[in-house]
C-alpha cells in the first residue's frame, strides 16, 4: 500500500518501508531545511531521488545517523 500523504509508506508482508522527506530529516536532526538539504546531498548519505524529490528510507537514515554518532 502506498500512502500519498507526506509520510509515504509501502507495506509488504510483515515489513513496512517508510520514506522521510527533507522536512522530516530536518526535524529529526534539529536543523534548518537548507542544512538538511546540504546533508542529504553528502556522498555518504543514503539518498533516493525521484525526479527533484529527495527521500531516504527511515531504516537507512537511522543506520546512517547511528554510524555518525560519536
Amino acid at each position: 500500500m502506498i500512502d500519498t500523504n507526506t509520510n509515504e509508506t509501502i507495506t509488504t508482508e510483515n515489513n513496512e518501508l517508510k520514506f522521510l522527506n527533507t522536512e522530516e530529516v530536518a526535524a529529526a536532526l534539529g536543523c534548518s531545511l537548507p542544512t538538511a538539504r546540504k546533508i542529504m546531498r553528502r556522498p555518504d548519505f543514503p539518498l533516493i531521488r525521484v525526479g527533484k524529490n529527495m527521500r531516504v528510507s527511515k531504516s537507512a537514515f537511522m543506520k546512517w545517523a547511528d554510524s555518525r554518532r560519536i
